[in-house]
């Protein structure tokens, strides 16, 4: 079955132009061809999600030579549950069967019915979590989980990101080489 993958899509756009906004300024507008890379998927999926992410006043874009994407405020000031509301298609995250299930059967009958409720539900207590974590938490959490405290000052997490950033180019330099 496939499970619309946009939302963590979206976050993970989100989380690099977090991390762009607070500690790589210099890079604050990425393109969609930079983020695609990150994401390993195609720059027109990016292109895509930004324009969702854009409606919904999360990203501010220009275009040009040096256009690009960057985020529209703190990422404190972000949490999960917007970036899922401007992603996701109107409906729930449960689906019911693509075509009618049999009505003859005494489980197809009712199978609809019988989980709706516990649907709704579910789906409720996901957007009440997605609502309590904010954007930064999980920019922090990724940069924790890459070997860099947060607690250190901003200038040393800046410089830690540019050391990993030029190491990756270099990489990408030698590979194709």
């Amino acid at each position: 079955m496939n499970v619309n993958s946009q939302f963590v899509v979206a976050t993970h756009i989100m989380a690099l132009l977090a991390g762009h906004k607070l500690y790589l300024p210099e890079y604050a507008c990425a393109n969609s061809e930079m983020i695609a890379e990150s994401v390993n998927t195609n720059p027109v999926v990016i292109r895509r999600i930004l324009s969702k992410l854009k409606d919904a006043k999360l990203v501010i874009s220009k275009t040009g030579p040096h256009g690009g994407s960057k985020i529209a405020k703190h990422p404190s000031k972000i949490k999960l549950s917007e970036i899922y509301k401007a992603v996701e298609d109107e409906g729930t995250l449960f689906h019911m069967h693509y075509g009618e299930p049999n009505h003859f059967c005494i489980v197809g009958g009712h199978i609809q019915e019988s989980l709706k409720e516990t649907m709704e539900n579910a789906e409720e207590s996901i957007k009440k979590i997605l609502s309590k974590k904010s954007l930064l938490q999980i920019a922090n959490d990724i940069l924790e989980r890459a070997g860099i405290t947060t607690d250190q000052p901003s200038e040393e997490i800046s410089k830690k990101l540019r050391q990993m950033k030029q190491e990756y180019e270099n990489a990408k330099l030698e590979l194709q080489t």
